[in-house]
């Protein structure tokens, strides 16, 4: 009996609600949600950029250029020190004066009473007339003068010397087109505007500095050692034993 209410009851609530909506739609009582609005803002994200590297410091380099030719009478010999010294072959004796004008001393070619230039005798030896032909036995004197006595050169012919200028060039080109790359996405990301990141870059690479010297470490922007303070772990020695002698420290 209890199920049969149970049961009865369950329909007469369906059989309700159901007349319940119809009415509801039948008066336009059912009003449908309005649509969702998407409102979309752009936010700005700051992107971190590190400081770029300082501009590179560079020691100068001193280029010696050997030849062999041509072959001239040596006319004197050029002391240097510790016993080095080279033939010359200059044809005129000169004479130094000092020149009012430009205030430093030069050199001029001497002149005899009658106003001609005076020229030097050549030199001989047992088999001669001395020849001096380029300039190697002026060059080795001076890198012996340089390295205690060895004389070591690294050398490189003009063909060589045009390819490692064309290889230098190449870096060149590849440091300027990835500084243009780095510079378009600093830009870009930039959250202070096109300009805005050189200024946060300087005070970045200042906080960089202040922090670094702060620890009492060398800073990556102090200039180039220089080669002649700096004692330098290279040894010539070591790149050719045949050398021979011991290290200086």
């Amino acid at each position: 009996m209890d199920i049969l209410r149970h049961r009865t009851f369950k329909t007469l609530s369906v059989i309700a609600l159901t007349v319940l909506m119809t009415a509801c739609a039948s008066r336009g009582g059912y009003q449908p949600l309005p649509p969702v609005k998407v409102i979309t803002e752009t936010v700005e994200v700051e992107i971190y950029s590190p400081p770029l590297p300082p501009e590179i410091q560079l020691n100068d380099v001193e280029w010696k250029v050997i030849t062999n030719t041509p072959c001239k009478p040596a006319t004197g010999k050029k002391t240097l020190s510790e016993g080095k010294w080279y033939y010359t072959t200059e044809r005129f004796e000169y004479e130094e004066y000092f020149d009012e004008e430009k205030q430093e001393t030069r050199r001029r070619v001497k002149r005899d009473a009658e106003g001609k230039r005076i020229e030097l005798p050549h030199l001989e030896d047992g088999n001669g007339v001395i020849q001096v032909c380029g300039n190697l036995q002026q060059k080795i004197a001076e890198v012996e003068l340089m390295l205690d006595g060895e004389f070591v050169i690294f050398a490189i012919t003009p063909v060589g010397y045009e390819k490692m200028s064309a290889n230098l060039q190449e870096i060149k080109r590849y440091i300027g087109q990835q500084k243009d790359i780095i510079y378009y996405y600093r830009e870009a990301t930039a959250p202070k505007g096109p300009d805005g990141w050189l200024e946060e870059n300087k005070e970045r690479q200042e906080n960089q500095k202040e922090t670094v010297e702060s620890k009492n470490e060398p800073t990556v922007e102090s200039s180039a050692p220089d080669l002649e303070e700096t004692k330098s772990a290279f040894n010539i020695r070591s790149l050719i034993p045949s050398l021979g002698g011991k290290d200086k420290d």
